[in-house]
């Protein structure tokens, strides 16, 4: 699968479908913190778009496969 970016609200929305909190900012990023994560899950949040690489890291973060991003986000934006 070509990993293309998401748009940051529908990633957001994504989040807090987790149940993931926002913590901070910091400089440009937004930084949020997942029950099930083992460190915090960092982004430009400024941005329209979040790419395709980072969310295949984020999706190492939260321990599932980057492809149930995609079909979340395809189902719910």
């Amino acid at each position: 699968m070509s990993y293309r970016p998401l748009k940051t609200k529908c990633f957001i929305k994504y989040l807090e479908f987790l149940n993931c909190k926002y913590k901070r900012t910091t400089a440009s990023h937004d930084h949020w913190k997942c029950p099930k994560c083992f460190r915090t899950i960092t982004f430009r949040g400024k941005e329209k778009e979040i790419p395709g690489f980072h969310i295949q890291t984020i999706a190492k973060t939260l321990g599932i496969n980057s492809d149930e991003i995609y079909k979340w986000v395809e189902d719910n934006c």
